[in-house]
């Protein structure tokens, strides 16, 4: 799913086994309504003008605001099964300019509804999608906008979603997605999935490991037995137990075997290296990015930058000299046609990265002498 976006630079990263959105810690509330709309909130009360009490939205956000490390601000995303009407649409803040909607018929734009609303949404300020209420069909929409949407249709944001001991059944079918994670939560009236949120995304992206996420306010930790939640985990779960002193979770990574940190990390990559390009051609331009093997040098330059900072984050993994494990690829100068150059566009630049990991269990053996 190509999803366009106004930009003069496009980064694709690919997934290699064993291998800007403005903020990535913002979570996005989808909720059916009547009409479409992305709207912030940064306070409780906020929320409540448009969504009461007794909401799921307003519910979803209270446990996102109710966490001791929550974000100032939480987006709410609307969406509605109405079909627009075509040559009726009109374009805010351009003087009522009328714009016909044909993207749904020429391309693979939903139609309608959540996907509808994530496609137009989708590079706006969010990364992290949870479902007011959920329905099996709207989730699988809004995980196949998030897991092939973008320009290079590779992809991106995140979701997650919480199940119970009623629909637990339906989870199965999320498996086959890279950045859908499910939760399992016994009691429905607490958000487990938009608490984990809230709390994990404290630390700078690719920090921490969400499974330590720990003690969330409002959120009541598993009484299952042993048998039970290791089922839950086969089926690939995240569950929130007791362990020590503490309550975290039984894991953070999904059917596909990704751990959140490393789809976080790889969006922060991913946006961060486009966003800091674009911003150095806008404010440089001709001055810097010539195209030549001055120009090609600064692209470099500013590539290799951002991935040091990924590391600097823990999303790099480090060798033993303490160098980041990444890679840079610029195409020779020489071998450009001069139909190309008098194009001005700059193709084949490439970078790899092996990502960071981290240690998520201990096994140790000790000996006694008797």
């Amino acid at each position: 799913m190509l999803i366009p976006k106004i930009t003069d630079v496009y980064v694709s990263i690919d997934v290699t086994h064993p291998q800007f959105s403005k903020d990535f810690k913002k979570i996005a509330i989808f909720t059916k309504s009547d009409k479409q709309s992305f709207k912030s909130y940064t306070y409780l009360p906020d929320l409540m003008a448009d969504f009461g009490q007794n909401t799921s939205t307003y519910k979803t956000a209270a446990a996102i605001f109710a966490q001791d490390d929550a974000p100032e601000v939480v987006q709410v995303i609307t969406y509605t099964d109405q079909v627009p009407a075509p040559d009726t649409q009109t374009a805010s803040g351009n003087g009522g300019l009328k714009v016909t909607d044909i993207n749904a018929n020429t391309s693979d734009q939903p139609a309608a509804g959540i996907g509808r609303a994530a496609f137009d949404y989708f590079y706006e300020d969010w990364e992290i999608a949870i479902l007011a209420d959920y329905n099996q069909k709207d989730a699988l929409a809004l995980a196949d906008v998030i897991e092939h949407g973008g320009y290079d249709g590779k992809g991106f944001h995140f979701m997650l979603l919480q199940f119970n001991g009623d629909n637990a059944g339906e989870a199965s079918a999320f498996d086959k997605y890279n950045r859908t994670f499910y939760l399992y939560h016994t009691n429905t009236d607490e958000r487990a999935d938009a608490a984990l949120a809230s709390e994990a995304t404290y630390a700078t992206v690719g920090k921490q490991s969400w499974k330590f996420t720990h003690d969330l306010n409002g959120i009541t930790p598993e009484t299952l037995t042993v048998t039970q939640i290791l089922n839950l985990e086969r089926q690939h779960f995240i569950v929130y137990v007791q362990k020590g002193d503490h309550a975290s979770f039984t894991d953070d990574k999904n059917a596909q075997g990704l751990y959140i940190d490393f789809i976080h990390g790889m969006d922060f990559v991913k946006a961060t290296v486009e966003n800091n390009l674009q911003n150095s051609l806008t404010l440089n331009g001709k001055g810097v990015f010539t195209f030549d093997a001055r120009g090609l040098n600064a692209v470099k330059e500013s590539i290799t930058n951002t991935l040091n900072t990924a590391g600097d984050n823990g999303i790099i993994r480090s060798d033993d000299t303490g160098k980041y494990e990444f890679d840079v690829q610029m195409p020779d100068i020489s071998k450009f046609h001069e139909s190309t150059i008098e194009h001005r566009i700059l193709e084949h630049v490439k970078f790899n990265y092996t990502a960071s990991s981290a240690i998520n269990e201990i096994h140790i053996n000790g000996n006694v002498v008797a």
